[in-house]
């Protein structure tokens, strides 16, 4: 599963943080998050309407995110080496001769 890079604004940041939690919900469901952590159906209903909101803006300015489990998480600096390395592999590939006439 590939996910979009995170919006920088906070906004945009809690948004996207509300929409995947949202979403997960629809797909567990309600019922059985509720189950698991003990509340009535209807109080994890009652989130919907403002409280995950909330919550997601709280992670932002936390300065946390909410990934899913299948997602891997690395720091900025790893993957920016990553991308460095990269650029340099594909231009010395691309400065690399073609093959020998008796290959």
């Amino acid at each position: 599963m590939s996910t979009p890079a995170l919006s920088q604004d906070p906004g945009a940041r809690a948004r996207e943080i509300e929409s995947l939690i949202l979403r997960r919900l629809s797909s567990v469901g309600q019922r059985q998050v509720a189950e698991a952590i003990g509340i009535s159906e209807s109080t994890v209903s009652r989130w919907k309407e403002g409280e995950i909101e909330r919550w997601a803006r709280v992670l932002v300015l936390l300065g946390l995110q909410v990934v899913p489990d299948d997602v891997k998480c690395h720091p900025a600096e790893y993957i920016e080496s990553l991308k460095t390395l990269s650029r340099r592999c594909l231009e010395l590939e691309s400065k690399r001769p073609g093959p020998l006439g008796w290959d």
